[in-house]
């Protein structure tokens, strides 16, 4: 008992490697299933009856319920939202959970059983099938942990790209020459400006949903002077053929004459088209509001820049076409694709600010 005892941690729950241990006097290998799924009485069924484990083959140890305490509460609906499996023949263990919107399943077995462990990745499949969710895109966020740089990924939605229809005329061939850069092996800077609305973050999404292989690294502002950092080039260093995206990116871009502090201009010019950028072939996008007089000039020069554009409220036509497919009548001006969304909602800002898109 005392060795069972020492399975449960502090908060009195159950560590799996303890009590794997404790059963079968192993290490565990480990396989985990997780997924987003409703806490439901008809879902935990359903993943059991996926799972159709045998009561002859295994047994189980203990369960945690979901109740609900009112005087009149229904109790065919309760349900075991945690159920912990023990097998009768082999050296393995399965917990399965229900909870917090959230789905996992821990397959614990003995590597050296090659039949249970091809058993335990043909269920997995099975569980992949039945409740896993389609894969979204990502991008990867710059952290910084003590010394050191590292990323963290984070889901987007899928955003289709609708070149034709949402943006100008003149967008298409730098859309194009943007895609192919992506899957180049070369290095230079992206510049896509204009007033907010006009689809520069939506463009950028598009850009990752469509490019999933790619590896996009977003630079949060609190980030910009971490450019200058020469454990932020080490980092880099790990990260070739990425391409970094900064929003906002006037602290980034604006002339250095016109920065009080030291700009990070200088850097971005050693990326984009300096001795590191040939080994690394980083891209940068940035999007940005400001007018391109602030903009460092060297920034612009042939060679480093794959492509420069601003956004703009849409065509008249390209207007009054979205605006007809809404059942909304016509405009005597362009809007912005963020206008054309939202037309009919309120706008609480008295000078007009619209809603960034």
């Amino acid at each position: 008992m005392s060795k069972l005892l020492k399975a449960y941690d502090s908060y009195g729950d159950v560590e799996r490697g303890p009590l794997f241990t404790f059963y079968f006097d192993t290490l565990p290998s480990e396989l985990v299933f997780e997924t987003p799924l409703k806490e439901t009485k008809e879902n935990i069924a359903n993943v059991l009856k996926v799972l159709a484990l045998s009561p002859t083959d295994y047994t189980t140890i203990f369960k945690n319920w979901k109740t609900e305490d009112t005087a009149n509460a229904d109790s065919s609906e309760d349900y075991p939202y945690q159920i912990l499996y023990k097998n009768n023949s082999k050296k393995g263990l399965i917990k399965v959970t229900l909870d917090s919107s959230t789905l996992k399943i821990e397959f614990m077995y003995d590597c050296i059983d090659s039949s249970l462990e091809n058993w335990i990745i043909a269920k997995n499949q099975e569980l992949r099938k039945r409740f896993g969710i389609s894969k979204s895109p990502t991008f990867k966020v710059l952290t910084r942990s003590n010394s050191y740089y590292e990323t963290e990924d984070v889901k987007t939605e899928n955003v289709k790209l609708d070149i034709e229809t949402n943006y100008n005329e003149d967008f298409l061939p730098i859309h194009n020459k943007i895609f192919e850069a992506i899957h180049s092996n070369k290095s230079g800077l992206i510049l896509l400006h204009g007033v907010p609305g006009t689809g520069k973050t939506t463009y950028i999404k598009g850009l990752i949903s469509n490019n999933k292989e790619a590896n996009f690294i977003f630079i949060q502002n609190d980030f910009i002077n971490s450019l200058l950092d020469p454990e932020f080039i080490s980092f880099l260093l790990k990260q070739r053929n990425s391409i970094l995206v900064v929003e906002d990116a006037e602290k980034v871009i604006t002339s250095r004459e016109q920065m009080k502090n030291e700009s990070v201009v200088s850097t971005l010019l050693q990326l984009t088209d300096g001795l590191f950028s040939d080994y690394l072939n980083i891209k940068v996008i940035c999007s940005f509001n400001t007018h391109l007089s602030k903009i460092d000039k060297a920034l612009m020069r042939k060679g480093r820049m794959i492509a420069m554009y601003e956004f703009k409220p849409l065509s008249l036509d390209k207007t009054n076409k979205l605006l007809k497919d809404q059942g909304i009548k016509a405009s005597n001006k362009g809007l912005t694709i963020a206008e054309i969304i939202n037309h009919g909602s309120d706008n609480y800002d008295s000078e007009g600010t619209r809603i960034g898109f």
